[in-house]
């Protein structure tokens, strides 16, 4: 049984824990900045609890590093996580596309079409954190009309590196509209109810990021893990084991 001192604790840390991921996929919090548990708990007014807690659910998402007795910060953007979420967006988003044509109305395509518009005054305003929402709204109705709510929550809850590199392509000049376009032709081709179409430029809206990955990486080198790092916890303890030693050893017994 949960008490109720146990219940508005867990609420505190599910309000901590929304707020701090909120500002780390919308780059509030810069990838590699660090994040102080005390000052954190004092700037929602909660115990150092919650705060905690928060920092090991973020972790496990990969979005924070906590380093025992020394720092937190915000973890830099991982190339290799980035396409393994993009591989799962891929995957399953492609999946829901015939659902959403078989049940798919009116209100999806009006409201899909309202999104386009919001996002053309959200570049003009360079409001990007409200681009990358309206964006992420007109995605998710495919899933809603698809009766895939399920596949949209595993998606928003494990694509935090994947959403911070979308988020850092909106601040480079032209590509928002561009991301614009493409959904004008993907809701073009659902409205058509054409399978083969809706496939093809939705694969293409979402394969352009190969391409603007690499302007990423020029333009915000510092927020991405180097190609170079290496793993703490990789020694090197003087090389291979001596396996013949070992067998002759073995044998004489």
């Amino acid at each position: 049984m949960i008490r109720p001192r146990q219940r508005k604790q867990r609420g505190f840390q599910d309000e901590v824990y929304a707020a701090l991921r909120n500002s780390i996929i919308n780059l509030n919090l810069a990838p590699g900045s660090s994040i102080s548990e005390m000052e954190i708990s004092q700037k929602f007014h909660v115990s150092r609890t919650p705060v905690r807690e928060a920092f090991i659910h973020l972790s496990m998402e990969g979005l924070v590093e906590v380093i025992p007795q020394k720092e937190t910060r915000v973890s830099l953007i991982d190339p290799k996580r980035v396409e393994q979420e993009f591989f799962l967006r891929e995957s399953l988003e492609t999946a829901v596309l015939e659902l959403f044509i078989s049940n798919s109305g009116a209100g999806h395509f009006a409201e899909m079409e309202s999104l386009i518009g919001l996002q053309h005054s959200a570049i003009k305003n360079q409001t990007y954190v409200d681009f990358m929402n309206h964006d992420d709204r007109f995605h998710q109705i495919l899933f809603e009309a698809a009766a895939q709510h399920l596949s949209w929550e595993v998606l928003s809850s494990m694509s935090g590196h994947y959403h911070r590199v979308r988020m850092l392509t909106i601040l480079i000049a032209g590509i928002g509209d561009e991301k614009i376009e493409d959904h004008r032709k993907i809701l073009t081709a659902l409205k058509k109810g054409d399978i083969e179409k809706s496939k093809e430029v939705l694969y293409q809206h979402l394969h352009n990021l190969d391409a603007e990955e690499k302007l990423l990486l020029e333009n915000f080198p510092g927020y991405f893990v180097s190609k170079e790092a290496k793993n703490a916890f990789d020694v090197d303890f003087g090389g291979l084991p001596n396996f013949r030693r070992s067998e002759e050893h073995a044998l004489k017994q």
